[in-house]
């Protein structure tokens, strides 16, 4: 776990590829997250963007003071992970139930923090692509867990970084949605799935909405977990 900073979103590399539904594949081993640490993180605005309009973004650009301007409650988004491993073992780690994974050891993929204010770092899961021996498949998700009543409108951004190349980054909003599958108001969001295909990784761009939440995916990909009642409580 040397070199990890489980505090920090790290610094944007220069170099950007927009993701996009509409040319969703993409060879990760060949964008050089073959191997070494593939951090995914999900920042997005602290205030509904409906509500906040332009004070809204200005907030995002400009962390600064802001006196006289009224934020409303805060949105909180939590970015998660579905895994499954080559053997058929199959989890989830999340924030809900503390599932937070270990980078060193299985699952070998871990979420840094629950980020409840929108922080300019964000969330972050960090995957240690040097085992990916045991990846069959990962899915990366957001959830909605307040301040909003629709997940397309808070201004929310995955990016994924390699350990080298440029960063990969997906606008989680109506315009870069499938178009059959953003609803009213989208309570979560199947982001990309990173799919073993013979000797590769592929990343595939999902960019679909759901009105509710983890089961709703699972049963989507057909992932097999067994989710109790409530947002993100899983018995595995």
């Amino acid at each position: 776990m040397s070199g990890i900073d489980w505090n920090s979103g790290g610094q944007a590399p220069f170099t950007r590829v927009g993701l996009s539904p509409v040319d969703p594949d993409r060879s990760l081993s060949r964008s050089g997250a073959g191997s070494g640490t593939l951090r995914v993180n999900l920042r997005w605005s602290s205030t509904d963007e409906r509500r906040g309009g332009v004070r809204s973004l200005r907030r995002r650009l400009d962390p600064g003071p802001t006196q006289g301007v009224s934020s409303g409650p805060k949105v909180d988004l939590d970015l998660g992970c579905l895994y499954q491993f080559t053997d058929g073992q199959r989890g989830v780690v999340q924030a809900a139930g503390a599932r937070h994974g270990d980078f060193a050891r299985p699952p070998y993929v871990r979420l840094d923090r629950d980020d409840r204010t929108g922080s300019s770092t964000g969330e972050n899961l960090f995957i240690n692509m040097d085992h990916s021996a045991h990846f069959q498949r990962l899915l990366i998700f957001v959830l909605l867990a307040g301040g909003a009543d629709d997940l397309t409108k808070v201004g929310a951004t995955l990016t994924l970084y390699p350990t080298s190349g440029p960063a990969l980054e997906l606008r989680l909003d109506g315009a870069t949605a499938a178009p059959s599958a953003a609803p009213g108001r989208a309570k979560s969001c199947a982001a990309v799935v990173i799919q073993r295909t013979g000797t590769e990784f592929m990343l595939k761009t999902e960019a679909k909405f759901f009105p509710g939440f983890q089961s709703e995916i699972d049963k989507s990909y057909a992932w097999g977990l067994h989710w109790a009642p409530g947002p993100g409580k899983v018995r595995i």
